[in-house]
């Protein structure tokens, strides 16, 4: 279980492909990015830094919590630094730069921050965002796969030279943390395969004959 923050020997040793995982709250709209696949009460302490009544500290109960995106990098220690700069951005949205967040908030009539029934689109709007601007500052590429296309938002705000983009396969709430594991598999996979190509491509040591010392 994901009760601390994970380092990339720790994740390479365990068999977690260099993954950040993106949950959205089915009733709140909320987001919650995790380095492994499942939500754990560390990471919502870590990610909500100050709750209020338009943003609730929310529950980790799993029938909550859906698979919203699942970005692919290069490394582990890629995988990481995308993880910490998500995290990064979130607080700054929430502490350090919370008056320009919240200034750019879409409002309702009543000037509190958009919803629909309890849903808030807004924070998983800012969470696409926030993963779009990681991989272009960074200059991390990547591949995303989606639970619907849709939510990466326009091509537009996505660098085509760093990020591919997927959908993932259409299955039922229940089944969808069997394609999380899928696509850790694929990714391992992947990784070993050029790991072994690398390998076979490498020119050999050359041998250095040893001649006998000459009187």
């Amino acid at each position: 279980m994901s009760r601390q923050f994970r380092n990339s020997n720790w994740l390479k040793t365990n068999g977690f492909a260099p993954q950040v995982y993106l949950f959205r709250n089915i009733e709140s709209g909320q987001v919650i990015y995790s380095q492994l696949p499942h939500v754990s009460d560390y990471q919502i302490k870590q990610q909500f830094f100050r709750p209020n009544w338009e943003n609730r500290k929310p529950n980790k109960r799993r029938d909550l919590w859906r698979p919203m995106a699942v970005a692919t990098f290069e490394t582990h220690s890629k995988a990481v630094q995308a993880y910490h700069g998500l995290v990064e951005l979130r607080y700054m949205r929430e502490v350090s730069k919370r008056k320009e967040a919240e200034s750019l908030r879409k409002r309702n009539e009543y000037h509190q921050i958009w919803y629909s029934s309890q849903y808030r689109p807004t924070w998983s709007q800012e969470s696409v965002s926030d993963l779009s601007t990681i991989i272009d500052e960074l200059k991390l590429e990547c591949k995303v796969h989606w639970d619907t296309l849709w939510r990466k938002g326009d091509d537009k705000y996505w660098n085509e030279e760093l990020s591919q983009h997927f959908e993932m396969d259409q299955v039922s709430p229940r089944e969808k943390f069997v394609i999380l594991d899928e696509l850790r598999k694929n990714c391992l996979n992947d990784l070993a395969q050029l790991h072994s190509q690398s390998q076979s491509q490498s020119p050999e040591t050359s041998k250095v004959e040893a001649k006998p010392i000459e009187n």
